[in-house]
């Protein structure tokens, strides 16, 4: 069976995604430390939910097997920008982002 959970993630339920305030009933996984943000989604397939990557303002997807969107947050959660990135590849950083994650939504954890 395809890993489509974050190899760091516990077992437990995760947060859900929340769309204008309301639960959207998308998996959200929240990487809260350095090994988190690391790992990221190294080792998936695929992924069934979102991750949101505090204290981040540029990722790679080097060792990726597929393309992710990726949301580029400012401080206040507005988007600065957002990108299809195919694997292999080397974002920019973004000055003023300081999250990446989904386009204007906030974790509920």
């Amino acid at each position: 069976m395809p890993q489509t959970t974050p190899t760091w993630a516990p077992s437990v339920a995760p947060a859900q995604l929340l769309v204008d305030g309301a639960p959207s009933g998308v998996p959200l996984w929240v990487a809260h430390n350095r090994k988190e943000r690391n790992a990221g989604l190294l080792g998936t397939e695929g992924l069934d939910g979102a991750l949101w990557i505090r204290c981040c303002n540029w990722v790679h997807t080097f060792g990726m097997r597929y393309a992710i969107d990726v949301v580029y947050l400012s401080r206040s959660g507005r988007v600065r920008t957002a990108r299809t990135m195919r694997p292999g590849r080397l974002g920019a950083p973004r000055v003023s982002a300081t999250a990446v994650g989904p386009a204007d939504e906030r974790p509920t954890a």
